[in-house]
């Protein structure tokens, strides 16, 4: 699978809101090098308040097994300044391989999901991305519903 590069943008990227699923997961795919994909981490895509985005955070080096604490501190610095600009966020989880989603994926995207909801942020997608693909975990149930 060959990731998105930057020249793979189109010339008016940065006006396209992430609420389009492709156009997420395509972003997912930039933000998360091969290289952070075997090491493992969490990625954050910084959105304004037209769910644009504008500021990539990726925290490199955390093992596959890492629990969701990694990612409760940085939405704990970042959060509370989305949340001031009336932003959202996009987040992906890198790790080697696979697709289909894991216990502890599943609980980095409770933590996302909760976190996201205390500070009144909207979570745009949370997204698995390894060498085997990008997938998307599902909206939370009360979205869903």
């Amino acid at each position: 699978m060959a990731s998105m590069t930057f020249r793979d943008l189109p010339a008016r990227a940065s006006e396209i809101p992430l609420t389009n699923r492709r156009v997420a997961a395509d972003v997912i795919d930039l933000i998360v090098s091969d290289a952070d994909r075997n090491t493992g981490c969490v990625a954050v895509m910084i959105c304004d308040a037209e769910a644009r985005g504008r500021q990539p955070l990726v925290l490199r080096d955390l093992p596959p097994s890492a629990g969701p604490s990694a990612l409760a501190q940085l939405l704990g610095l970042v959060l509370p300044l989305v949340a001031a600009n009336r932003g959202a966020v996009l987040i992906g989880r890198g790790r080697p391989r696979g697709t289909a989603p894991d216990d502890v994926d599943r609980r980095w995207h409770q933590t996302a999901i909760d976190w996201c909801a205390d500070h009144g942020v909207g979570l745009l997608g949370f997204y698995l991305a390894t060498r085997d693909g990008i997938c998307r975990l599902p909206e939370p149930l009360t979205a869903a519903s």
